[in-house]
């Protein structure tokens, strides 16, 4: 008789499993969105120090001494006319580890069509040393110059508001910003190579 009257529970313990399923769904689905960093930045107004554009929007940083791995010192000015890829790194990142393959491909298969290449390792303070950038370098096969950004060089370029890395900026032979990647995963290499092929064919 008393299992006649016997009531059905709410909260079986499938119901319960499910509930806790829903709720995580939901709690990484939110925190997603609010960590998530956008993977490209369009309302740059950046140009090259020495370029010729005159827009009174633009913002052109100082143009910074870079001391590069093989010794030599180095203006962004010094590319005017070129077609450059800046790319803000350090050798400790995986995403710059996915990266760097395709900057050593562009600039490799690029430079004689005035394409020029910066890595510009950031200033982690003491995490990277010089030795372990140039295990880097060798180990990934780079061509292209690679120097030491300082603080600075970074939020001049960059600002203060995110300091993932990778960054990587393609300026077009006229110093105007063509594009700003924010990390680095497949969309965003079909994003770079097609921000320099652009920038190349001079649109």
């Amino acid at each position: 008789m008393a299992a006649e009257n016997a009531q059905p529970t709410l909260w079986t313990p499938g119901r319960i499993i499910a509930t806790l399923v829903v709720v995580a769904l939901i709690a990484t689905i939110g925190y997603t969105l609010l960590t998530a960093h956008p993977n490209e930045k369009t309302d740059s107004k950046i140009v090259l120090p020495g370029s010729s554009v005159s827009n009174p929007v633009s913002k052109t940083p100082a143009d910074f001494d870079v001391r590069t791995l093989d010794g030599r010192t180095i203006k962004l000015s010094d590319y005017r006319g070129k077609v450059l890829v800046m790319d803000f790194w350090a050798t400790w990142c995986p995403p710059c580890r996915l990266e760097t393959p395709q900057l050593a491909r562009l600039a490799r298969e690029n430079r004689d069509r005035g394409l020029e290449v910066i890595g510009l390792h950031i200033d982690d303070r003491g995490r990277s040393s010089a030795e372990d950038i140039r295990k880097f370098i060798d180990h990934y096969g780079i061509t292209y110059t690679v120097g030491l950004a300082t603080d600075d060089m970074f939020t001049s370029y960059l600002g203060t508001e995110d300091d993932t890395i990778p960054q990587t900026l393609v300026f077009g032979r006229d110093g105007r910003l063509i594009k700003h990647l924010i990390g680095y995963d497949q969309s965003q290499g079909k994003e770079l190579d097609e921000a320099v092929n652009q920038a190349l064919a001079g649109s």
